[in-house]
C-alpha cells in the first residue's frame, strides 16, 4: 500500500487547491509546503488522508520541523477529509 501511496502523491504534484482562500486551505498550504509540494486533496480518501497526516508528523520530527499543533492537525484533516476522493 505504501508503494502505491508513493505513486499517487507523486502524481498529484502542486495541484490547486479547493476553497483557496479559506483559513484550512491556507494553513495547509503554509504547513505542509515547507517540506513538499502541495497535494490535492482529493488525490486520496478521506480514509487514506487520516493514515497520512500522522505519518508526515513523524517526517516533520526527523527533519527537525516544528510538530503541527493539535488544532492545526485537525483543521488540515478536516480540510484534506471534506475535500478527498469520494469512494465509489
Amino acid at each position: 500500500m505504501v508503494g502505491v501511496l508513493t505513486i499517487v502523491l507523486l502524481s498529484g504534484c502542486e495541484a490547486s487547491l479547493p476553497e483557496p482562500e479559506s483559513p484550512a486551505a491556507q494553513l495547509y498550504r503554509q504547513r505542509c509546503s515547507a517540506c513538499h509540494r502541495l497535494y490535492s486533496p482529493q488525490l486520496l480518501t478521506a480514509e487514506m488522508w487520516g493514515y497520512m497526516i500522522p505519518r508526515m508528523e513523524q517526517e516533520m520530527l526527523r527533519g527537525r520541523v516544528p510538530p503541527l499543533k493539535a488544532e492545526e492537525k485537525q483543521t488540515i484533516l478536516e480540510y484534506l477529509q471534506k475535500h478527498a476522493n469520494k469512494p465509489s
